[in-house]
């Protein structure tokens, strides 16, 4: 199998040696056209001298006579060519030249009438050897058909060792991450590809699957995390769950109604789990349940916020809300208050006594806006980005007291986006959190 540089260099080469071919095949056909039309021009021209030269010989000689003899021989011996003068009768004269050569065997004599104002004087007729002007011609087309062979084979050598360097160039990037790739699929998933210079498609290729790696490494490391929580979410309740189920099998206490209080509590954690898991499960798949009715979203979160302002006053936490009236949007009334009552609980565990929580309800016309803020331990900067992942939980100390399940703001999210809305989130180590939730307004 071929590689890709390869196959890439010979598409290369293939198209430069054609185009280098039929500059070549056009070059020498353009030349030989014009050089024959410039041997053409020269020996019509030599023709006219020589006819210019006889005349005024015979003119100042009142015929053919000495001068016209040496003049003609010489023009013979300068032109190499054979030239044979004849009277107006075609009555041979005198041939100049090598009669008996072979050089001038089997060619046509061209016959030239030499005329004064328009009466025939005598004639002259031309043999063109194989020397002088036409083996100049010759020598001329050979030379420069060979140079153009030599350049021809000088730019296809070019053009090879050109196109086998660019096309290794262009591809490197391309085998690099297809061997990344395969150190992907063996489960490497700490494998980058270096990004080439510049700013094309290729470094643009690059980095995006640099991305999509780092993307599978963090969901990778996500999906070990949330196995990890899951594991552990289970596990204490149902220890607990066997630890006094076995009590009372074995007598070791007596089933009275604490006791099946406290087995109740466990069965009820694991109902809150497995539930809140089902919802998250619901809105990832976008089958979650959602009734479209009007509802008035300040009316939804004043009673959020009635319904939690004892749980803040036993804290003492100040708990205060504003809300735009007239903040109508079509959606799930009891969804959309779990949303708020889900945000409310993580300010009220991370919010430290003598602390504020602030809900805000702002109508802005496109949509509506609530902004629920508070001024508690706030957020870390790593943990951040992960927020509104399953089971996600920065305290990794496991107190379900202070941390929960971490699916409420995975939950969160899904009725959101459920909603055609968005949820954002701000915070600061030590300065609080804020949190944005923007749903479409009803339209009028």
């Amino acid at each position: 199998m071929k590689s890709i540089w390869m196959r890439l260099a010979l598409v290369f080469m293939a198209v430069s040696a054609s185009g280098i071919l039929i500059s070549t095949i056009f070059s020498i056909k353009e030349m030989d056209y014009h050089f024959s039309l410039y041997v053409r021009d020269v020996n019509q021209k030599h023709k006219q001298d020589l006819l210019s030269l006889l005349l005024e010989a015979y003119k100042k000689e009142q015929g053919w006579g000495q001068g016209s003899t040496l003049k003609l021989e010489a023009a013979s011996h300068l032109l190499g060519q054979q030239i044979t003068l004849y009277d107006r009768d075609k009555q041979l004269i005198r041939t100049f030249g090598d009669a008996e050569s072979d050089t001038f065997a089997n060619v046509n004599e061209d016959m030239i009438a030499i005329t004064d104002q328009e009466e025939v004087i005598g004639y002259i007729g031309i043999r063109y050897g194989n020397a002088g002007a036409v083996s100049l011609e010759e020598h001329f087309q050979i030379a420069h058909t060979n140079a153009m062979q030599w350049t021809m084979l000088a730019l296809l050598l070019i053009v090879c060792l050109v196109s086998i360097f660019t096309a290794k160039r262009f591809t490197k990037p391309i085998v690099m991450m297809s061997e990344a790739a395969k150190d992907v699929a063996k489960g490497n998933l700490s494998v980058r590809v270096a990004v080439p210079r510049g700013k094309d498609e290729l470094s643009s290729l690059v980095e995006t699957f640099n991305n999509l790696i780092q993307s599978l490494q963090n969901q990778e490391e996500l999906r070990k995390r949330l196995t990890s929580d899951i594991a552990h979410e289970l596990r204490t309740p149902l220890n607990t769950l066997l630890a006094q189920t076995e009590g009372m099998i074995d007598g070791v206490w007596a089933a009275t109604p604490e006791h099946l209080e406290a087995t109740r509590s466990e069965v009820l954690r694991l109902i809150r789990i497995v539930s809140d898991l089902d919802q998250v499960i619901q809105a990832e798949a976008g089958a979650m349940s959602i009734s479209r009715e009007v509802v008035d979203l300040g009316a939804v979160v004043e009673k959020t916020v009635d319904s939690m302002m004892a749980a803040f006053h036993r804290k003492k936490i100040a708990l205060t809300s504003s809300v735009h009236p007239g903040s109508w949007v079509i959606g799930d009334e009891q969804r959309l208050a779990q949303v708020f009552s889900n945000l409310l609980t993580n300010s009220l565990k991370h919010t430290s006594p003598g602390g504020e929580v602030t809900v805000s309800v702002i109508n802005k016309g496109e949509f509506i806006e609530v902004i629920v803020r508070d001024n508690g331990s706030g957020i870390p900067p790593n943990d951040l980005p992960f927020v509104f992942e399953r089971f996600y939980r920065g305290d990794r100390s496991r107190n379900r007291e202070s941390g929960g399940t971490g699916l409420g703001l995975t939950i969160v999210k899904g009725i959101v986006e459920a909603h055609q809305g968005e949820v954002q989130i701000s915070s600061k180590a030590g300065a609080g959190t804020t949190v944005t939730v923007k749903l479409p307004a009803r339209k009028e």
